[in-house]
């Protein structure tokens, strides 16, 4: 059985294109029967319903492409093939999607169960990558604390610090757990501790 029909799909259609709910429909379950599902979540919580975003650029908007890879992840959009994203749905992030590019085709969709539990197994590959990225700009602020003669540079990487774990907390509570949550929490220690070091003290993790 086709995990998107009409009766469980609503989307958003793309300014710039016409689009019947059928296509559509047909869309989504072509896109969907190219998935491999291959690791287990530990999540507490399984979404029912998902939010999903297709679009198509030719290759010379290269440098379009990779903007729109970078909102995506800022606002949580994991990726599951080229040009398709998913991601737990809320009010927020619906609204957070369709205000991208209005070129894009933005669906919400109910899925079954046990596909449930599995795109939660792929959603937290991004997750576990963002996790990593902002340990590995702590780990950046901590050696730009240590440097004594660039407090200017030190500053702008403190505020953004906290810009990014504000972003990850954000896409966290789309499939909370409590492991997630201690994890910022200590990052966030982590970032007040090398904020109170005097400047040049050197570098600890």
């Amino acid at each position: 059985m086709n995990t998107f029909n009409d009766k469980n799909i609503e989307h958003s259609r793309p300014k710039t294109q016409k689009l019947h709910s059928k296509e559509t429909s047909a869309s989504a379950v072509d896109t969907w029967s190219g998935i491999s599902f291959v690791s287990t979540p530990t999540s507490e919580t399984i979404p029912a319903k998902w939010v999903f975003v297709f679009f198509d650029l030719p290759s010379e908007e290269f440098t379009r492409r990779v903007s729109l890879h970078r909102q995506f992840r800022k606002v949580g959009l994991a990726m599951h093939s080229q040009s398709v994203y998913f991601m737990p749905y809320s009010r927020l992030a619906y609204k957070a999607v369709n205000g991208i590019d209005e070129s894009l085709m933005v669906i919400r969709a109910n899925i079954e169960d046990n596909k449930s539990v599995l795109l939660v197994g792929l959603y937290q590959r991004l997750i576990e990558s963002l996790f990593l990225e902002v340990e590995n700009k702590v780990e950046e602020l901590a050696e730009a604390k240590a440097d004594s003669d660039n407090t200017r540079g030190y500053t702008k990487r403190y505020k953004k610090m906290w810009e990014r774990l504000d972003d990850l907390k954000s896409v966290v509570k789309s499939v909370p757990s409590d492991s997630y949550t201690q994890r910022i929490k200590l990052l966030e220690l982590m970032v007040e501790e090398i904020d109170e070091r005097a400047p040049g003290a050197g570098v600890s993790y």
